[in-house]
């Protein structure tokens, strides 16, 4: 029989410290560029790369698209469980802040797949699209297969016969991805898509994170995004034997100047919404983590009040609709912190709180 996660709501399992900014990281805007000067982390030497067959964003048939990711494992004898984790915004699982978090979950004990979205990453190559905040199929067809692969090689990955749960982990839009994934599963017996849901620093209105990076003290953040999105695109049109098509891609491309103007484009468009409000509409997950709470696991939410890419204020606004008896929700918001920051004098104060949550719930599996 399946057990599944705890779900008595009691919050008293482990004491969170108050979040603690360490010198010289100071301030919002430190604290969310400081991984970009750290060191990537190497893949382990057992890692294991997975080609995942997905759908045409145009239809739901499969025509030789991909995602690509890396399954990492422990040494412990029995793996805890498996833990997805997954980038944001013109990120890849080349990001400081991913392999970090991963490698601290591998380290206690769990299988890690390092998920790179349509055509992120090292994964461009392999589809001539690229994600969106509501690529759900996407989502959806990782976790099935991941279930398909574990429960079909049970032995080969030394696991026992109790229930393996498996969790997600969302970085910035990566969790908004996986929201929108989580309420878009259609399962006949209510099964979850994840087991549990970790989304840090996660936009829940885009509508408003998209005014926010337009603000002219955001100009240099902005640049810099779209930089890494216009890369993406050009090199997974590499592929393309279309030239007309992939000229008529690259002069879009230099006109564009905002994360509005290149989703209204690109995204939009090549995800079937008429306008770009539309799909910031239907993307934006906020109203619906309350129509759709019962299809949702139990989820924990991380976000500061300074975080200079998205606003807080949805994340209080979710927190402020959820009712005391709704106990699925551990939502955790911090006066400082950045965007993906939390940068404490013992480490990622956001990695430390996830990790103990995820053990938290594997060590009440009822």
């Amino acid at each position: 029989m399946r057990s599944k996660i705890n779900k008595s709501g009691d919050l008293s399992f482990f004491k969170i410290e108050k979040f603690t900014q360490v010198f010289p990281w100071i301030g919002g805007d430190l604290q969310t560029i400081r991984d970009t000067f750290c060191f990537e982390f190497k893949l382990f030497k057992n890692a294991e790369k997975v080609f995942i067959p997905v759908n045409n964003i145009d239809s739901d048939k499969y025509t030789k698209d991909y995602l690509l990711g890396f399954l990492e494992f422990p040494n412990n004898s029995v793996p805890k469980g498996l833990v997805i984790v997954t980038h944001g915004l013109g990120g890849s699982t080349k990001r400081y802040g991913l392999r970090r978090i991963s490698k601290k979950l591998l380290d206690e004990g769990y299988i890690v797949f390092k998920l790179n979205l349509r055509g992120a990453g090292s994964g461009r190559y392999l589809s001539g699209s690229n994600y969106s905040a509501k690529c759900s199929k996407d989502i959806i067809s990782v976790v099935s297969f991941l279930r398909n692969k574990f429960k079909e090689e049970k032995e080969a990955y030394r696991l026992n016969d109790k229930y393996f749960p498996i969790f997600g982990i969302g970085l910035s839009l990566g969790g908004t991805i996986f929201l929108n994934a989580c309420i878009d599963y259609k399962s006949k017996n209510t099964e979850k898509l994840f087991d549990g849901l970790a989304c840090v620093s996660s936009p829940l209105d885009l509508l408003s994170c998209s005014q926010c990076i337009d603000k002219p003290r955001n100009f240099i953040y902005q640049k810099w995004l779209i930089s890494r999105l216009k890369s993406q695109v050009l090199k997974s049109q590499d592929n393309n034997e279309d030239l007309i098509a992939k000229d008529i891609i690259k002069r879009k491309l230099k006109k564009i100047k905002t994360i509005r103007e290149f989703d209204d484009t690109l995204t939009a468009p090549s995800w079937g919404y008429k306008s770009v409000n539309d799909y910031y509409q239907d993307a934006s997950p906020l109203c619906k983590l309350i129509t759709f709470y019962e299809k949702l696991p139990v989820c924990l939410f991380i976000h500061a009040k300074d975080d200079p890419w998205v606003p807080y204020k949805s994340t209080f606004e979710l927190k402020n609709l959820i009712s005391k008896k709704q106990k699925k929700f551990l939502i955790l918001i911090t006066e400082k912190g950045g965007h993906n920051g939390f940068h404490s004098p013992k480490g990622c104060w956001s990695d430390n709180v996830v990790s103990q949550w995820i053990n938290h719930k594997v060590n009440n599996l009822d």
